[in-house]
């Protein structure tokens, strides 16, 4: 969906359904720091609600613990990803979730997961004029 991630070679993506473990359905996922993007599939139709990163560059050039598949698992707003996800789809009607993920920064590739994701937010926004649906703010 998005060019600027074509490059990114580690990377991959699962599906999310009521009743399913997000520890499991993420088990591929590496702890690395990197994007994400979540589409929601509902009614037939596709859409992009969710645009995210996980690792924060420390100053001593050190990523914080919440990596991709530590921060696909945690919390969201004070609940647990796994509960959040079961809410959102049991509330909007959602079939499933589609999870795409891209490690950004590793022995290939030395792009701060901050960046690159305000570089895909940036597309969506020039195209769409405004965030996706679950991001309240950037």
């Amino acid at each position: 969906m998005f060019d600027e991630l074509t490059k990114y070679k580690n990377q991959g993506h699962f599906f999310f359904q009521k009743g399913d473990s997000m520890a499991k359905q993420s088990k591929k996922v590496p702890n690395l720091p990197g994007v994400y993007y979540i589409f929601q599939l509902a009614r037939g139709r596709v859409e992009l609600v969710f645009i995210g990163k996980s690792g924060t560059l420390l100053q001593d050039g050190d990523f914080n613990n919440h990596l991709l598949k530590t921060s696909l698992n945690s919390n969201r707003g004070g609940m647990e990803n796994q509960a959040f996800f079961e809410q959102k789809i049991q509330d909007e009607g959602i079939d499933a979730l589609d999870i795409y993920w891209f490690v950004t920064f590793d022995k290939h590739h030395r792009d701060l997961p901050g960046f690159v994701e305000g570089v895909i937010m940036q597309h969506y926004f020039d195209v769409h004029g405004c965030l996706p649906p679950w991001n309240k703010e950037f």
